[in-house]
């Protein structure tokens, strides 16, 4: 019974030393697959905003994503944290008649989140995230057709963010973490098209 106690304190004291290790600042970078959550009709709407009417798209709907993020850990089970994120570059190519459209769909966005912890040993933590985020959408577009004339369109807007994954923290500092984030409300109905988009992530970064 004593050495189970003694094991048992052992145990306990520590994961508060590992716990301790884990408050304070970190700071990372994160590479993701990105989907965008519109489709080649959302395209056609804002072409028809520019007097473009009857096109139809083909949108490229996957794309790869990148960032960083900046966060302070108060404690075992909760953090804020800062971050820019790079979306993607989602291409497209319309048919109007006899002209030809290409161009492209990008989005960029920073953020504020709350993240809580629930870690099961020392090292590894499930989070969920939320938040907000203002995001820049950019609308891209060249005509094959000098009478067919298409501009881009760009629209800034706020939005919020969700997100869930898990965490390992290494000794001496390290972490990686794999999660999933949705950006919601990217962009204008009106111009560049609304939509949402979801990020499949790796992070690593350090604590310090």
């Amino acid at each position: 019974m004593k050495k189970f106690a003694l094991a048992a304190a052992v145990f306990i004291l520590s994961c508060g030393s590992a716990a301790a290790q884990s408050t304070g600042w970190y700071a990372g970078i994160n590479v993701a697959a990105s989907r965008i959550g519109m489709s080649g009709g959302d395209i056609n709407g804002a072409l028809a905003n520019q007097g473009i009417n009857g096109a139809s798209t083909i949108l490229h709907t996957t794309d790869k994503a990148a960032g960083f993020e900046i966060g302070y850990r108060m404690s075992d089970n909760f953090s804020v944290e800062g971050g820019y994120q790079y979306l993607g570059n989602f291409k497209y190519e319309s048919t109007a008649g006899t002209t030809t459209i290409k161009g492209d769909y990008r989005a960029q966005a920073v953020s504020l989140a709350a993240l809580g912890f629930i870690p099961f040993t020392p090292n590894w933590s499930l989070y969920a995230k939320g938040g907000l985020h203002y995001n820049t959408a950019d609308l891209g577009a060249s005509s094959s057709s000098a009478a067919v004339p298409v501009s881009g369109k760009s629209e800034s807007r706020a939005g919020w963010l969700a997100g869930v994954g898990i965490r390992y923290d290494f000794d001496g500092g390290l972490y990686t973490r794999v999660g999933w984030d949705h950006y919601a409300r990217i962009g204008q109905n009106g111009a560049t098209g609304a939509t949402a988009i979801d990020l499949l992530q790796i992070a690593v970064g350090m604590k310090f």
